[in-house]
């Protein structure tokens, strides 16, 4: 008989948080049912003999929060600051979770499912959600608005990838780069993107 675990449940819930735990602190490749069962305690006992660990990591991610959309801070620059600003920081718990399945994902149907609703959806909303307060101010053409999105979801998986600490990004010149794509006005001179 299969368990399924939900966040509802508080055995469950002690089982879910160590597998983000064991992802987050040894990736996939070093995720394993002693593993889950050592950092779940008591709940862990409950575990199956042979679990199917996937549908355990994929209940999991459902707790991932990666992204929030920053409270508007009146400009486009401001907005993109608040949003980028957390991504100069140590890698979080969710993030090295995230980065830990992104590969399985690829070639796995469920996890890559459960990697588009902890990565891709909340990071496309709160991309949204940024970008849509200027849109009717004029300040991003929304013929940009999907290149723009596409870029940061581009810096943010080169931020997941990467294990080791970079070198300090200026926030600032990112900034800078990022709204010197952004034509004043209305965008009908620019070619589509």
């Amino acid at each position: 008989m299969t368990v399924h675990y939900s966040w509802e449940s508080p055995a469950s819930r002690l089982v879910l948080t160590a597998v983000l735990d064991t992802l987050a602190a040894v990736g996939h490749q070093g995720l394993s049912v002693e593993e889950i069962r050592a950092r779940a305690g008591t709940a862990g006992e409950a575990l199956e003999d042979e679990p199917d660990v996937d549908a355990l990591v994929i209940a999991a991610l459902g707790a991932v929060r990666l992204f929030r959309t920053p409270e508007p801070t009146g400009s486009l620059r401001g907005d993109l600051r608040a949003l980028l600003r957390p991504w100069l920081g140590p890698h979080s718990r969710d993030e090295r979770v995230v980065a830990a399945v992104l590969s399985i994902a690829e070639w796995d149907r469920r996890m890559k499912q459960a990697t588009f609703e902890a990565l891709d959806r909340p990071l496309a909303q709160a991309i949204g959600g940024v970008l849509s307060r200027h849109l009717t101010a004029g300040q991003v053409p929304p013929r940009r608005v999907h290149t723009l999105s596409w870029i940061l979801r581009s810096l943010t998986l080169d931020r997941l990838r990467s294990a080791a600490p970079r070198t300090p990004v200026d926030l600032e010149q990112l900034i800078d780069h990022l709204l010197a794509g952004l034509p004043t006005g209305t965008d009908s001179a620019q070619p589509a993107c």
